[in-house]
């Protein structure tokens, strides 16, 4: 998949919102120790204006946003798995964040995030989730994308 074409399709998919940093951690990142220095990074940006570098360095701050602001910055670190693949630094964090938990409280963030998302985000996320299955069949990322296309994503690209 060429880059270009994949971030038209982010485009499409992920409008420019402007992000609310005050909400972004209002729902279940209470105990996220850098949650005002990312809200301060995030504020009143939408996912094309935000520092990507900074953003995928701080992909720990994917467990701990709220579902809509994690739905406003998607968008960064599954650019960055289509433009940088298996050497992208938010590869592992949205491997994990893409894949259904087992178990509760965690199956209930995701089924959060599942269901506020459109059709066509959806499908973004498996298409980028395919790219890195088919960049390493054998190895663990490629195995993990193809854990998280079975469980929740496919049919979705």
């Amino acid at each position: 998949m060429r880059s270009d074409e994949f971030v038209e399709r982010l485009r499409s998919a992920f409008p420019a919102e402007r992000i609310d940093g005050d909400a972004a951690f209002a729902q279940w990142g209470a105990s996220y120790l850098d949650a005002n220095e990312f809200a301060r990074a995030i504020d009143g940006k939408t996912w094309e204006e935000l520092d990507s570098s900074y953003i995928v360095r701080r992909n720990d701050a994917l467990g701990f946003l709220s579902t809509r602001e994690l739905v406003q910055i998607l968008p960064v670190d599954l650019r960055s798995l289509v433009e940088e693949g298996l050497m992208s630094p938010a590869l592992d964090a949205v491997l994990v964040k893409f894949t259904r938990p087992a178990r509760e409280p965690a199956r209930e963030r995701f089924d959060a995030l599942v269901g506020a998302l459109t059709p066509s985000q959806r499908g973004a996320i498996a298409s980028a989730l395919h790219h890195i299955a088919e960049q390493d069949p054998d190895g663990t990322p490629g195995r993990a994308a193809n854990a998280a296309l079975e469980r929740t994503w496919k049919g979705e690209s």
